[in-house]
């Protein structure tokens, strides 16, 4: 089958149980009542070639368009809600479009300096996007998520030692058509979508996509002529062209550009060791959500850019070799206004209050990739070579809205913000880093006929990583302080896997990877740390049973991380923090199971269950100089996700399609060096959908009606603790629904 073919049957068949989540019970053609009701089988390219997911020797999960919409995930911080228990995700203090994303116990706590990584690699059209800032905004019009659980040290390259998300968008198809979407929701919530493909000319293909999404905030500012808490403001648009050479040569050119212009989230105080008679007299201590903030404060949007290029040339040269080049260049330009509302300063009458953080990110990076994708007789491989370069800058401020009065009843504000430190300390910290990273990755699977079944997989990567940097400021002031960081490494891996029968199989898989070291520039020295280092043994055994009505994938895994980087807060300047090595070895072990079941015609059922055993590692706090327990941030011991999806007959006017989902997850300890725990997470989620309505002729309309958190329940994603001070609590988002209409012509 071709390429193309095996696409659009994907796209046929993936709300049938694609995955673990929410499968789509379309598995079974339906020309005739005879057909046998099964799981369809899931194409995924997370060997650098499509191949069936159950083949695929790797713990993976792939979520298709029509599952993404039911769950209603358009940008990776959706996934805030659990919705793929293997993915921990969470934003990253006050920084709306910045998220902190992990799997196996490996979550970074902070990621956005330009002198640190992440241990997941995010992938979109196989372009790896080196920061973490913007990865909040909205994705275009996507074909598919794959989530590959574990280091990807060979194929995916440094810095995915928890695993790596590859984003794969739609591409042109060359047939005239017009897909939009607009929907309605509660919080003035609003969204329009709009993906267009040109006919085919001349061998070329082109398809334009645009998106929004709005939102009032979610906590109403008293201050009524300023911005609400946690509104939401996203747009962007994508533009590619397919251009088809000849019949095994095409070029796929992109464009996109995504913006985001939300406001902050509220900060509730739930706890304060400060004292009563310092005490404002508008705080009071949380104790659930509001709709209401306690004081009128001046509210900022945070802006966001990312926009970049890509150019894919795939060649087919024979049935047996196929020869990829990637190349890309992004920008970004990430800005947070964050304010605390007081919930980070130290009280008393005519003290600064509100304090308001600044921060910049901008990046610019270039990648190229070329890829040899063949098939010899009883051996598949992949070859081929890779260059990174980054050139990052940040920089930190921190202002005061304002200062308490002296009865502690109000707040004087300032004209406008003015420096904690005073003028002559802007800005607060600034740094400047330049990376560059080259490698050479191989990866060969030798398939015996002699021994029909059997699979032996090995592969390595050599990677030479540069970093320099430097701190352009500290309180104003140049320090004349630098890093430089090198590595130069290989990293391993091998699969033995055998295929019981056409339906089971299992693999047994070793591999290596790591992530860079560097400098933290929230260190008044600019600190060195050295670059981790995972090793993997993983065992998994994927089965489609009774007539593949039943699709059980499990996968057990033991990793021993090596040098762990831990960061330290200062509890006298919180906006210094140091990272130190870990010094002793780290063990942690999991389980991951993904279930589905096609019990009868119309009905798919689907369990996903996590288990991580992250014990805490031993390290000396580099202020206090006690020993403490580093444990892994945001990852409970369990956490699962069920869904139900049932398709009724079809009536004469169309088909009307129900889901429901249940994402829950224990408590866990939000940074990896405190001890107060957040709370467990329950959330109900649903859709009902009537579709294929006929539009005389020219097109399909399609109505949803949609709601998340149904049970609006409230549960802390971290608490952000300051000694002497108080204790900043983030919430969860409040029950959300909405009305959505979808026309395709």
């Amino acid at each position: 089958m071709s390429i193309e073919g095996l696409r659009l049957s994907r796209i046929a068949l993936a709300a049938s149980a694609a995955t673990w989540l929410a499968a789509t019970p379309a598995t079974a053609q339906e020309s005739t009542e005879s057909e046998n009701i099964g799981v369809a089988d899931i194409v995924v390219t997370a060997q650098k070639r499509e191949e069936n997911l159950q083949d695929t020797p790797i713990s993976i999960v792939a979520l298709s368009a029509e599952t993404l919409e039911e769950k209603g995930i358009g940008s990776l911080s959706d996934l805030f809600t659990g919705a793929i228990p293997s993915i921990r995700i969470a934003p990253f203090v006050g920084r709306v479009s910045a998220v902190s994303i992990g799997m196996r116990g490996l979550v970074p706590v902070d990621a956005t300096q330009v002198s640190r990584d992440p241990t997941v690699g995010i992938y979109i059209d196989s372009v790896y996007l080196g920061r973490v800032s913007g990865l909040g905004m909205e994705l275009a019009d996507i074909e598919r998520i794959e989530v590959l659980r574990g280091p990807q040290g060979t194929l995916f390259g440094r810095n995915t030692i928890g695993g790596a998300i590859s984003v794969v968008s739609k591409k042109p198809t060359g047939e005239a058509s017009v897909d939009l979407k607009a929907g309605i929701g509660n919080y003035r919530g609003r969204s329009f979508a709009a993906h267009v493909n040109l006919p085919e000319a001349a061998g070329l293909s082109v398809k334009v996509d645009g998106v929004f999404e709005g939102r009032g905030g979610l906590v109403e500012n008293p201050l009524g002529s300023a911005l609400d808490y946690g509104e939401v403001k996203r747009y962007g648009f994508k533009i590619s062209a397919l251009w088809r050479l000849a019949d095994n040569l095409s070029l796929l050119y992109a464009y996109d550009l995504s913006r985001d212009k939300s406001t902050g989230y509220y900060h509730y105080i739930t706890a304060s060791t400060q004292s009563p008679a310092v005490t404002p007299s508008f705080i009071k201590l949380d104790t659930g959500r509001v709709r209401t903030g306690r004081f009128g404060f001046p509210v900022f949007r945070n802006p966001q850019e990312a926009k970049g290029h890509s150019l894919t040339a795939e060649w087919d040269v024979s049935d047996a070799l196929t020869i990829r080049s990637i190349s890309a260049w992004r920008n970004l330009d990430s800005t947070q206004l964050d304010t605390d509302e007081g919930s980070n300063t130290t009280w008393g009458p005519n003290r600064r209050f509100a304090r308001l953080s600044y921060a910049n990110v901008k990046q610019n990076q270039f990648s190229q990739e070329v890829q040899l994708v063949g098939d010899v007789g009883e051996l598949k491989f992949v070859v081929g070579a890779y260059y990174f370069e980054e050139e990052g800058q940040d920089e930190a401020i921190v202002y005061s809205l304002g200062t308490l009065n002296s009865t502690l009843t109000g707040v004087n504000f300032f004209p406008a913000p003015s420096p904690d430190g005073g003028a002559t300390r802007l800005p607060d910290r600034a740094a400047q880093v330049d990376v560059k990273s080259k490698a050479l990755f191989g990866q060969a699977t030798w398939s015996p006929e002699a021994l029909r079944g059997l699979h032996i997989t090995a592969g390595a990567r050599y990677t030479d990583d540069h970093k320099d940097g430097r701190l352009l400021f500290i309180a104003g002031v140049n320090p004349n302080l630098d890093f430089v960081f090198d590595s130069s490494r290989i990293d391993p891996m091998a699969t033995i896997a055998y295929d019981f029968s056409e339906d089971i199989n299992a693999y047994v898989k070793w591999s290596r990877a790591y992530r860079a070291g560097g400098a933290n520039t929230r260190s008044v020295i600019l600190r060195t740390f050295g670059e981790e280092e995972l090793t993997a043994w993983e065992a998994g055994v994927k089965a489609d049973l009774f007539d593949r009505r039943l699709r059980v994938n499990i996968a057990a895994y033991m990793s021993r991380l090596s040098n762990q980087q831990v960061d330290f807060l200062n509890p006298v300047f919180i906006s210094n923090t140091e990272t130190v090595n870990a010094p002793e070895k780290r063990k942690i072990k999991g389980i991951e199971a993904d279930i589905t079941l096609v019990p009868v015609r119309g009905l798919s059922l689907s369990a996903n269950y996590v288990y991580t055993d992250a014990p805490p590692t031993p390290v000396q706090n580099i202020f206090t100089g006690v020993i403490e327990q580093a444990s892994s941030a945001f990852t409970p011991k369990h956490a699962a996700s069920f869904s139900a999806d049932y398709v009724f007959p079809a009536f004469s006017f169309g088909e009307l399609r129900a889901y429901v989902g249940l994402d829950t997850a224990g408590n866990y300890i939000p940074n990896g060096t405190v001890t107060v725990k957040a709370d467990k997470a329950l959330l109900l989620n649903g859709r009902l959908t009537l579709g294929d309505i006929d539009l005389g002729g020219v097109g399909e309309l399609e109505v949803a009606l949609w709601g998340k958190n149904l049970t609006n329940a409230t549960y802390n994603l971290f608490d952000f603790r300051i000694p002497g001070r108080t204790t900043a609590t983030l919430y969860n988002e409040p029950r959300t629904y909405g009305l959505e209409a979808r026309a395709k012509f």
